[in-house]
């Protein structure tokens, strides 16, 4: 039995898997301002609370002579995805996309602009419209999570 536990223990300590830690920004980038295009947008707002959690330091002085991080676009946008055949729709599509660049202290482009799009599927029961509204919002909130750190992975990939 003994034997057996220390051959899982061994297995499960060597098989690479870590819990995902804080971003590691590239020394470039511990100083840095957030440009977005919409100032009330909640993907600028959280971004800033993750640098500031992964050890930048914001700037909000557009003079500072600091790495910019640019929003130029955060959209969200639900559709139709399917329709019954009495016309009334039944899955929806969420679609969360971020455009983004970074830009050196300097003003060398360290990310061209780019974007960054997820989506999410779900099933809208007319039996259950109350729920509708709250699924949306949740389809919302996971999505700019998931968008966010797709960004946050983005940076940290700069060297």
């Amino acid at each position: 039995m003994r034997a057996f536990l220390f051959f899982a223990i061994t297995l499960l300590a060597g098989c690479g898997f870590h819990l995902r830690e804080q971003a590691a920004l590239p020394a470039t980038l511990q100083e840095l301002r957030i440009e977005v295009a919409d100032p009330f947008s909640p993907i600028g707002q959280e971004l800033g609370r993750a640098l500031l959690r992964a050890g930048a330091t914001l700037h909000e002085d557009a003079a500072a002579k600091v790495a910019v991080l640019r929003i130029h676009a955060d959209s969200v946008a639900t559709t139709p995805l399917s329709v019954s055949g009495s016309a009334r729709v039944q899955e929806y599509q969420v679609t969360h996309r971020v455009e983004f660049e970074v830009l050196a202290a300097d003003g060398t482009v360290l990310v061209a602009r780019n974007a960054i799009e997820r989506r999410r599927d779900y099933r809208f029961d007319e039996t259950q419209a109350l729920g509708a509204a709250a699924e949306d919002e949740l389809a919302r909130k996971e999505l700019r999570r998931d968008t966010l750190a797709a960004v946050l992975r983005r940076i940290e990939a700069i060297r």
